[in-house]
């Protein structure tokens, strides 16, 4: 088992619990999912410091204030499954300030059957087996100038995945972590997430 205290990119920090990771940001039922996603009730996230110094280990404060950051410097949420020493993660968490969204209506019309719609934020999808975006609506300020949105991206790792788990648990992830950041954010009301992921518009 990986200790902490190591600025090693592949170190660990000590064994969390699914409504741990990613800042304590799970509710209940989106924690149950990822111990479902997982096949583990037992979690790590990334350990060490980054090039500038701030924490690897996630936090909404430091995700916030990073949003506008080179995606080297933003805080990312990475989860992996205890004791699993192949350095590839479970699941991958950024978010990036963004100025337009895909258009739900759109996006269903022509989706394939490897992508499925949610009527969730400003457009929800799940892409494959691995990936899965949602953007909300949350005006924010960088140094060049405004964004009217923020997008939540999650990757998982081809293989980490329990076969056979469902789509919507890993959106109901993302959308807890984003819940989250939207709150720190100050534009909880103008993301308008709901607290459980609603069933998708096709597929």
């Amino acid at each position: 088992m990986a200790t902490a205290c190591t600025d090693t990119e592949s170190s660990k920090e000590e064994t969390l619990s699914a409504s741990q990771v990613c800042d304590s940001t799970l509710t209940p039922s989106s924690a149950k999912g990822l111990e479902h996603l997982a096949a583990t009730e037992r979690f790590t996230e990334l350990a060490g410091t980054d090039q500038q110094g701030d924490a690897n280990t996630f936090s909404l404060e430091l995700a916030a204030k990073t949003l506008y950051g080179e995606v080297k410097e933003r805080n990312i949420c990475m989860v992996y499954k205890a004791g699993d020493d192949s350095g590839i993660p479970l699941l991958k968490i950024e978010f990036a300030p963004t100025e337009n969204h895909p258009d739900s209506e759109e996006e269903v019309r022509k989706a394939d059957r490897g992508r499925i719609v949610f009527p969730l934020g400003s457009y929800a999808e799940i892409n494959g087996d691995s990936g899965t975006n949602l953007y909300f609506a949350c005006s924010t300020e960088g140094p060049e100038g405004a964004s009217p949105y923020v997008w939540a991206r999650m990757y998982s790792s081809g293989g980490q995945l329990t076969p056979g788990s469902a789509p919507e648990e890993r959106l109901a992830v993302l959308n807890d972590v984003a819940r989250g950041l939207a709150e720190q954010l100050g534009c909880a009301d103008e993301a308008a997430l709901p607290d459980r992921v609603p069933a998708p518009e096709n597929g």
